[in-house]
């Protein structure tokens, strides 16, 4: 028909198959203009096209078909798909800044502000001191999560709460594991910590190093005369027991401390 398209031509111009297009119709994602009631035939115009190039375009950066029509629907006005995107943008940045780091390989040690999810964890406390402590723990804690039939969160590293850094009078051999959870397979008494502002160290190395990464964390801390609101967190981003095939050197680590967003907030521990 005169300035539609077929079903053909759309999809050679938008690079799509004929069961993708017809997908997006069953979805409620996309209408065609005209549909000739005797041959079944579809029609296309110039909108059609190119709102499938922008669906294209959503699924390309991650969102989801169902995603899609929410934001149509709302004429992209939802703030549910704004709070997805951040936290997709957020989980993509850090993993971009960690991945340049251990390419670079120049700067082993990295400072900045980061705003830290709200999570929720399987959360136990321990003692000891030592890397060998500390990994046991985190080991044991996640094999009972599994052996639970609780579902870890697979956007978020395994972290610890410590105690004992330097950065605060009172030193204590403690830490807590944290193993975040999907909020819907959390058990009643699992840890709730908020979202939050924090300073935060990227760490690319071995753990040989840790206690000299701490020393600079700690004289950072004081150096910037940020507020501390909560006790640091070390997350294991790449650690032995997430990538087997990741050398000591590449271990990729964050220390991150929660810290006042506003003089009213502004209380230390």
């Amino acid at each position: 028909m005169k300035n539609l398209f077929t079903v053909s031509q759309v999809t050679k111009s938008c690079g799509i198959s004929r069961a993708t297009l017809l997908r997006l119709e069953k979805r409620g994602l996309l209408q065609p203009v005209f549909v000739d009631k005797k041959s079944g035939y579809r029609y296309y115009d110039n909108h059609d096209v190119t709102r499938i190039l922008q669906i294209k375009h959503l699924l390309d950066i991650g969102l989801s078909y169902d995603g899609i029509y929410e934001y149509f629907n709302t004429n992209g006005t939802s703030e549910k798909l704004l709070n997805s995107l951040e936290v997709r943008m957020n989980a993509a940045k850090r993993m971009y800044d960690e991945m340049k780091l251990r390419i670079e390989n120049k700067h082993t040690i990295s400072f900045e502000i980061i705003s830290l999810p709200e999570y929720t964890c399987y959360a136990k406390e321990y003692s000891g001191s030592s890397l060998k402590e500390k990994y046991d723990a985190m080991y044991a804690l996640y094999h009972e999560v599994i052996e639970k039939g609780l579902r870890p969160l697979a956007s978020e590293p395994l972290f610890s709460i410590s105690k004992n850094i330097g950065l605060y009078k009172k030193k204590e051999d403690f830490f807590t594991c944290c193993i975040p959870l999907e909020p819907d397979s959390s058990p009643n008494d699992a840890l709730v910590l908020k979202s939050c502002r924090a300073f935060s160290c990227l760490y690319c190395g071995s753990y040989d190093r840790f206690s000299e990464v701490w020393d600079l964390f700690a004289h950072k801390v004081r150096e910037q005369k940020v507020i501390p609101i909560g006790y640091p967190r070390v997350l294991g981003i790449v650690a032995p027991y997430t990538a087997r095939e990741f050398t000591a050197e590449n271990y990729v680590s964050r220390i991150a401390i929660p810290i006042a967003d506003s003089e009213d907030e502004s209380k230390s521990i």
